[in-house]
């Protein structure tokens, strides 16, 4: 009894034995000692310098600050007039006449003479002709300017002082955004602007923020921005939609990480990272951001440039976890 008590004995140090897990090193040979703690594999990028904006998107449209209306000095018919919406005038330019209505009331009466006194019509159309030999009355543009509303016709018959022709000052076009409550606290008159429209695919319009109104929209959600073109180029159109994009930080010299390896604390508004340590592990480290974007973030305290930041494995990482970084190109 006492030697089948000892061989049993004897088994099951042997079976504990052979269910230890065996741990190996680099080389894949097996070594002494418990297995090792788990190991993340992940994915790491520098902390480098680069350029940084931060870029406002608004909407509007462009409007004239200075409109003329030209309107008809006497009532009577419209002549000679061949504008139409777009076309430029210059200051002076004669762009239509007027034909009284007295001349065309002594035209219509020198007819009616024909027919009730032939003897006397030669020398009563004589005299017609003297009084309305004038081509009309000229109607000059008092500016130069561009044609904003499709004009009266020809032969179109007018009051006096009826408007004939709208135009706008295309130095005046700017353009009136729209910005969002918590985008036009960012926004300072000055600031750089880029303007584009569908009017114009593919330019793009140098232009700057000019002022900032004091109030807010009929509906109270945006204020409105006022935009100046600043280059030789610019939009002539009033009404036209327009895209701006409004510069309102310019970081030449940034200390920037992915934002995917950015995290934001639970109980905080505070942010943080995870530095791949010299000892192959990874460590919380608190940070300050400034701009950022879905690619890239602005790291303002908190890291050096040249360290590794972690970009993979979420809120699986933890302080002080051991990790291996996966090979570069993967």
């Amino acid at each position: 009894m006492r030697l089948r008590l000892a061989i049993a004995t004897v088994a099951l140090v042997l079976l504990a034995a052979g269910c230890r897990p065996v741990v190996r090193d680099d080389a894949g040979e097996p070594t002494a000692g418990l297995a090792a703690a788990p190991t993340m594999a992940v994915t790491v990028a520098k902390v480098v310098r680069a350029p940084m904006r931060d870029q406002l998107t608004l909407l509007g449209e462009t409007a004239a600050l200075r409109k003329l209306t030209i309107r008809a000095p006497a009532a009577g018919r419209i002549e000679d007039l061949n504008l139409q919406a777009g076309d430029r005038v210059r200051r002076g330019q004669v762009i239509a006449r007027i034909i009284n209505r007295e001349a065309e009331a002594a035209k219509a009466g020198a007819a009616i003479a024909k027919e009730l006194d032939p003897q006397h019509a030669a020398a009563m159309d004589q005299a017609v002709r003297r009084f309305a030999s004038q081509p009309g009355i000229a109607v000059r543009a008092p500016e130069s300017g561009i044609v904003a509303q499709p004009p009266l016709s020809t032969s179109q018959i007018v009051a006096e002082l009826d408007p004939i022709v709208e135009l706008i000052d295309p130095a005046s076009i700017h353009v009136e955004a729209a910005a969002p409550i918590d985008v036009a606290r960012l926004v300072k008159p000055g600031m750089t602007a880029t303007v584009t429209s569908p009017l114009h695919p593919g330019t793009e319009f140098p232009a700057r923020v000019a002022a900032i109104s004091p109030g807010f929209s009929q509906g109270g959600a945006t204020v409105p921005i006022r935009i100046e073109f600043t280059g030789p180029a610019r939009i002539d159109q009033a009404g036209a939609s327009v895209e701006v994009r409004i510069i309102a930080r310019d970081v030449p010299d940034a200390l920037v990480v992915p934002t995917a390896a950015i995290f934001q604390n639970a109980d905080s508004a505070a942010y943080h990272v995870f530095v791949l340590g010299p000892d192959g592990r990874a460590h919380r480290t608190g940070v300050t951001i400034g701009i950022h974007n879905l690619e890239r973030a602005q790291v303002t305290h908190g890291l050096e440039p040249g360290q590794s930041v972690i970009t993979s494995g979420g809120y699986a990482l933890s302080d002080g976890l051991a990790v291996r970084p996966a090979p570069s190109g993967r």
